[in-house]
């Protein structure tokens, strides 16, 4: 497929890919806004006990391998295919009966044939959460942003620069953190560097975030530390009634 051809399958999933990946149903089933979906950031969304009345919570899922143009192609030819977001926070949410919505979001623009980040696809994700929250299908004081390597990196940028979104981060398998008034919770392995003393730093300047080095595990691997106390107290926090983390 010529590179022209290929940008222009993407522009089209872009547009459709949403529709088509809410046929996925965890639990239950989802009425989509009204209208086209236009959005220039191909996604998947997993539905989590949508069955339920009221609004659900949101939770957006960033994806690692961004700043590796092999990578990258990897994950958006393969990532419509691959699970759904971490497995353990979608567990909880299914195993706690929650009404929620996932969205997996694939940093690679359909319109730009080059390599971006998860700071660059910002517009783009709130786009996407705005429409939901118009639609009155999540509650806005309760989206949330979760990433690991380079979407740990990304839910940092999404925590510090988005704080009027998000009402909570949780950061793993990232080595930069940076100052942001939302909470962040925050894990790292032995794959690297020890943030204790930057950390230490930030908190004193008025940080919310808390902080472990996992040195047991490697890269990817302190997902582990997404146990069900962590997550009932990340998804505890909303827009206007955020913890002040220890």
């Amino acid at each position: 497929m010529s590179k022209m051809k290929y940008y222009a399958h993407l522009i089209v999933a872009a547009v459709a890919v949403l529709a088509v990946s809410c046929s996925t149903q965890r639990g239950g089933s989802l009425t989509l806004p009204s209208g086209d979906f236009t959005y220039n950031l191909p996604c998947r969304v997993v539905n989590i006990h949508t069955d339920q009345p009221g609004r659900a919570l949101m939770v957006v899922w960033l994806h690692g391998g961004v700043h590796d143009q092999a990578k990258h192609d990897y994950f958006v030819k393969n990532h419509l295919d691959m699970c759904a977001a971490d497995d353990s926070i979608l567990q909880y949410l299914e195993r706690h009966q929650i009404k929620a919505i996932a969205l997996l979001p694939i940093c690679h623009k359909a319109s730009s044939p080059t390599c971006v980040t998860w700071k660059e696809c910002a517009g783009e994700v709130r786009h996407i959460i705005n429409d939901y929250v118009s639609k009155g299908l999540i509650d806005p004081e309760r989206v949330y942003v979760a990433g690991s390597s380079d979407g740990g990196d990304g839910a940092w940028d999404y925590a510090a620069d988005h704080g009027d979104v998000f009402a909570a981060a949780i950061a793993m398998s990232s080595e930069d953190p940076r100052m942001t008034s939302t909470p962040v919770y925050f894990f790292n392995t032995a794959s690297e560097a020890d943030c204790t003393a930057a950390v230490d730093a930030l908190k004193r300047q008025g940080c919310n975030v808390t902080y472990k080095h996992c040195p047991q595990y490697r890269h990817g691997g302190d997902a582990a530390e997404c146990t069900d106390q962590l997550l009932t107290h990340f998804f505890s926090n909303t827009l206007h009634h955020r913890h002040t983390l220890p």
